[in-house]
């Protein structure tokens, strides 16, 4: 009987992961407004590429925001206490809004994978000069400022932006340059 009831909790626990996983991703549709009312869809592998100050609408089915990213610069301030190899720290300032998103909305560096030119995967640095964003309500605005290590020469990056931070393709890819 044991035996049983083990196999039953099992499947019940396989069952419930599958519709987690099912229902978490969540397929986002990304479009840019051009301030004419136009949009354009960038939601292929072929998607368009955004630019800093390019405000870009994210549909799920939990609603809808905005992601734009605001500015790239470099700092001097380095931490004494970090293991990440840092030849330059770059922050990438952001700003969001919860259209009509239906749980409260939080962007921050997991919906982020940043590349330099040579495809390399830009780690998280800790950096003093960060701000977190805030866990946000429909109607409402927040911004962040994430630091990132760049052991490049280029003033080039590509922010891959995740609206499901566990989907395993980007919803819209920034192409930023300073």
């Amino acid at each position: 009987m044991k035996k049983v009831l083990c196999a039953i909790l099992s499947l019940l626990v396989v069952a419930a992961f599958m519709f987690f996983a099912i229902a978490s991703s969540d397929s986002a549709k990304t479009s840019k407004d051009d301030g004419s009312g136009t949009t354009s869809a960038a939601n292929s592998k072929n998607e368009a590429t955004y630019k800093i100050g390019d405000s870009v609408k994210v549909k799920t089915s939990m609603g809808e925001y905005t992601v734009k990213i605001t500015s790239v610069k470099e700092t001097k301030s380095r931490n004494q206490f970090s293991d990440v190899k840092a030849d330059r720290v770059i922050l990438v300032s952001y700003e969001y809004e919860n259209i009509s998103y239906n749980d409260d909305l939080l962007v921050s560096d997991m919906n982020m994978k940043l590349y330099d030119k040579d495809n390399n995967l830009l780690e998280s640095y800790p950096s003093t000069e960060q701000k977190f964003g805030s866990s946000i309500g429909t109607g409402r605005k927040s911004s962040g400022v994430d630091a990132y290590a760049l052991n490049s020469k280029e003033n080039y990056v590509e922010l891959e932006f995740y609206g499901n931070m566990f989907n395993s393709k980007s919803d819209c890819t920034f192409i930023l340059e300073w």
